[in-house]
């Protein structure tokens, strides 16, 4: 008996399809998903009958899934707690035990997790259940949030080799470069999501300036009905580029989120000289900029503080900071990971050492903690909202005022944060 024949993957050029019309791209996209999705028992393998042990003083907080870092298996993982830290433990067969730190504080983790709350979901996913996550993305019908931020990848090309990186371009070892009217179909299904479509999209890479139809793109963005567009980027190019700053801002740019490691040429090699030159062009646009390190221990997180600071110092320009924790992926040793491993709870700390206790860890909320506002105004509205439904455990934030004397005042020094946000919860109950 012969067996059962396979169907072969089918194999496109990209040249060929680049530059069909959008609705074209979409159905040849269609018929190539779920094909090209990593199938269980070839590209990675299911443990899911064993769970890791829990050991003396470890005390259990929840499971979940966790891939194995070097055969991309599927494991059980544990979460637990374990002097006032918590962890994330997990065993594959073949590779052996995987430790890492999860969150630095329990007790920041555990305030944090009361505020979690699940969205309505996608109820139009791009693709059906096929496999397990993570290998089934797209979005699936698994998912619990709706697009928050959508990012779109414009380029895998960098002028950059940052060694930190974990989006880590030149590894793929092709340029990826989706054409505009690629982009404008995948911009344009983001817009069809139910029950609430994608309303702000950062456009991404690589370093997507390299881009010499950046401004299009940007165009493209807002045409397709999006109401926040940010471009992430290291900014050299605005430094030396001050027309690049005015032609972003007239196309519909909202922000720039700029890479900003510290404030020293040690911490910070990769664009320190030119960040004067980029905000000073971006000023000259009336563009905003966001700045954006991302956090690695022993190396700058001795700087949160002066970050901030330089935030402060520039606050006609700057509309924010966003620090973010190193993202350690692939192979890296586990005494590498360990020297460089920050967490939220972690970065928190430093703030509050680093500014002399005027942002304190309490003055920080998870994302997931300005919910009840959108439910509180769909619910006297009868329309659908916004939800940042982001996991708990994925971000804090704070608003901080200052003064006359550079003193920094966080809002919830005259803001009962909790208390509002628990009275638009009763409120939009009530209302239903």
């Amino acid at each position: 008996m012969r067996p059962p024949a396979v169907e072969e993957e089918r194999a496109i050029r990209y040249s060929e399809v680049k530059d069909l019309p959008p609705e074209e791209i979409g159905r040849v996209a269609r018929s190539l998903t779920p094909r090209l999705m990593p199938k269980p028992g070839v590209d990675y393998k299911l443990y899911l009958g064993s769970r890791p042990e829990l050991r003396e003083g470890e005390r259990l907080l929840s499971y979940t899934l966790s891939v194995c870092p070097q055969c991309y298996s599927l494991l059980v993982a544990m979460i637990f707690e374990r002097g006032g830290r918590v962890y994330e433990r997990k065993v594959c067969p073949e590779h052996g035990e995987f430790e890492e730190l999860y969150f630095g504080d329990y007790a920041t983790y555990e305030r944090f997790r009361r505020w979690q709350r699940d969205g309505k979901g996608v109820w139009t996913p791009n693709v059906k259940l096929e496999a397990l996550c993570p290998y089934n993305c797209g979005l699936c019908p698994r998912h619990k949030s709706h697009t928050a931020l959508l990012n779109l990848v414009a380029t895998n090309r960098c002028s950059l080799r940052c060694w930190y990186c974990f989006f880590y371009a030149a590894r793929a070892g092709y340029v990826y470069e989706p054409s505009l009217n690629h982009i404008r179909f995948m911009l344009r299904e983001a817009r069809k999501m139910l029950p609430y479509p994608a309303v702000a999209v950062q456009i991404t890479g690589g370093e997507p300036l390299m881009r010499d139809d950046i401004v299009e793109i940007v165009k493209i963005a807002k045409e397709e009905g999006y109401k926040h567009v940010q471009v992430n980027t290291e900014g050299i190019r605005l430094a030396f580029n001050p027309e690049l700053a005015v032609r972003l801002r007239e196309a519909g740019t909202n922000v720039i989120y700029m890479s900003f490691d510290g404030v020293t040429p040690y911490t910070n090699p990769k664009n320190h000289w030119e960040v004067p030159y980029a905000l000073e062009n971006l000023r000259r646009a009336r563009l905003g900029v966001v700045l954006v390190p991302t956090v690695i221990r022993g190396y700058n997180l001795h700087e949160v503080g002066a970050i901030i600071r330089f935030g402060v110092k520039h606050a006609d320009i700057v509309r924010g900071v966003n620090m973010q924790p190193v993202s350690i992926v692939g192979r890296v040793p586990r005494k590498e990971r360990e020297k460089m491993r920050v967490t939220i709870p972690d970065v928190l700390l430093e703030i509050e050492k680093q500014t002399d206790g005027q942002i304190r860890r309490e003055d920080w909320y998870p994302v997931p903690s300005v919910v009840p506002v959108s439910r509180f105004i769909e619910a006297i509205t009868g329309r659908p909202q916004f939800e940042l439904t982001t996991h708990f455990a994925c971000g804090a934030a704070t608003y901080i005022f200052w003064d006359d004397d550079g003193e920094l005042i966080p809002i919830t020094r005259f803001v009962d944060v909790e208390g509002l946000m628990q009275l638009l919860e009763k409120e939009a109950e009530e209302v239903k």
